[in-house]
Parts: structure tokens; sequence; C-alpha cells
């Protein structure tokens, strides 16, 4: 509704913003309609940014099989991923660890600064790292830790693994790996079919 006279139309000016437009409202009853529809759009658009974020959380999944066992699944919600600096170079550590298995999955990479393959133990300076763990709460059971550098019961050096980044942004990196490893039994382990996808810290 408009002002009707000299005096409304003063009284208005004399208004804040806020004012006018909660005095406009309860004059006009569409606007209530109107305030209302946009707090719905409001906490819908809220509602898919946080579902949104939620599905870009960081996760760890494969498969996994220890001394001829038959593979099963591996899967951490909260596997993480760190990106440091050492000796000049970009240093890049993955682990996961299955929560009801304590299965675990060690993967250190050495220069890592863009998408591509990079391989284990490798041939850089300083060797890659590939690690199964069978259960990471008997740590102390040395019998437990498949190495990719150990050899078989054979006394072949067959252990290796390869990591593809398919995305790396510096915020955000995303990939596969295969890992085969023995412990010191000469017992093979061997992960497959593994997918990761981290944000990075």
């Amino acid at each position: 509704m408009l002002p009707t006279n000299k005096q409304e139309i003063s009284t208005e000016k004399k208004m804040n913003p806020i004012q006018r437009f909660l005095t406009n409202i309860a004059q006009n009853p569409i606007g209530i309609l109107y305030t209302g529809l946009a707090l719905v759009v409001f906490v819908f658009s809220y509602q898919h940014t946080f579902s949104t974020k939620s599905q870009e959380s960081s996760f760890f999944q494969g498969k996994i099989g220890f001394n001829n066992t038959s593979e099963h699944r591996i899967f951490d919600a909260n596997a993480k991923v760190d990106l440091m600096e050492e000796s000049g170079k970009n240093v890049l550590t993955i682990k996961a660890t299955d929560p009801e298995s304590k299965e675990t999955v060690f993967i250190k990479l050495y220069n890592v600064s863009r998408t591509g393959t990079y391989f284990i133990p490798g041939d850089g300076e300083l060797p890659n790292v590939g690690n199964l763990i069978k259960n990471l709460d008997d740590f102390k059971n040395k019998d437990n830790f498949y190495v990719a550098d150990l050899p078989n019961k054979e006394g072949v050096q067959n252990g290796v693994g390869r990591v593809n980044i398919s995305s790396f942004d510096g915020q955000h990196i995303e990939g596969e790996l295969i890992l085969i490893a023995n412990n010191p039994k000469g017992e093979q382990a061997l992960l497959e079919s593994a997918k990761f996808k981290f944000a990075i810290k």
C-alpha cells in the first residue's frame, strides 16, 4: 500500500530498510507468501550444498587377499593422505585401514607433482613404499607385514605395485592402484581393483 499523505511519506523516509521491509510485508499479505517461498528455497539449497560436500569426503576401497585366501573387500571411509615436502621433493603418503578387519594399506610415493603412473618400488633415487598389513592391531607380529620389496617363498623378488593418479590439483587427488607384497615367510598378499579419492589438507 502506498503512503496517502505527506506525513506518511516523511515517516517512511525515516525508517531503516529492515523496518520498511517489515512494514511492506504487514501491509501486503502476498509479501508473506513470497518471503516463505524464499526461505524454503534457501533451506533446500543449503541442504543440497551440505549433501554435496559430504559426498566429496575421502575414501579408499579395493579387494585384498592374504596367503592365497579368497579376496575380499577392504574399505575405509576415513582414509588419510598426506602431501609434504622432503628433501625438495613432494612425498605422497596414503594410509587406509578397514575398521572391521584392521587390514591396512600404506603407500609412500616420492616426487609426486602431477597425474600419471607411479611404480612401487620404482627406479627413483628413493624407492617408493608399498605395504599391506593383515592386522594392524597385531603390529608386533612381523609376519603380518607384507612389503613390496621382500621376496616370495622361492626367493623371487616379485613384489610390485602401480599407482595411477588420474586427478591431482593440489586440493584433491584421485586414482587407482594394485600391489603385490610378501611377508618375511615369503607368503604373498594381493591388493587389486583399489580406488581412492582424497581431499588434500
